[in-house]
């Protein structure tokens, strides 16, 4: 087997049509808002999902466009801080959006580095937004799947108003970052 194919977990250089299964002991999301005080980090894990692609010679072909669904937990997102922790499940409504989803339309590779930019929907307090980024996305194992990604996204587009809380004010845009593990789930020959 030579290194290319063991990197993407097929034997050989013929496309396979592979589905992943998100780890969610292994998925995080973390959301670092400004203020007027500085960062507030927020993280959650527990993200599931599935991603499908095809796979050859140790690169994910985007000619059969690669697939993900992906349910964020936005109800246990945390801070460590209660009061913080409060304010950003009531400005999310949690109760009422228990998750945010994210589907994934299109990739395209940047390069030959691991790269690629992404395109899909992101559904977060019941409004839907077209999303875009670049992720990152390795095969540490043959059987495993890393994605890491970054983007800044406007709450105000979802419909949140940003809180401010006595002195302390939030700035709207807000850093979201990525990472997740996936493993295979099942292989189709293509």
């Amino acid at each position: 087997m030579n290194p290319e194919a063991r990197q993407n977990g097929s034997g050989c250089g013929v496309p396979e049509l592979t589905s992943f299964r998100v780890r969610p002991d292994q998925a995080a999301v973390m959301l670092i808002a400004r203020s007027s005080a500085g960062p507030i980090t927020f993280g959650t894990v527990g993200i599931e999902g599935s991603i499908v692609a095809e796979l050859a010679g140790g690169n994910i072909l985007t000619e059969s466009t690669p697939r993900a669904r992906l349910e964020v937990p936005v109800g246990q997102f945390t801070s460590g801080n209660q009061f913080y922790d409060g304010e950003l499940l009531r400005r999310i409504d949690a109760r009422r959006f228990p998750a945010a989803l994210v589907n994934l339309h299109r990739a395209i590779p940047v390069g030959k580095t691991g790269r690629y930019h992404v395109a899909g929907d992101l559904t977060f307090h019941g409004v839907t937004q077209p999303l875009e980024g670049t992720v990152q996305i390795t095969f540490p194992t043959p059987e495993t799947m890393v994605v890491e990604g970054r983007q800044v996204l406007d709450m105000r587009h979802f419909g949140i108003t940003p809180p401010g809380v006595a002195m302390l004010k939030i700035y709207p845009d807000v850093r979201v970052e990525l990472h997740l593990e996936a493993t295979i789930e099942a292989r189709v020959g293509a």
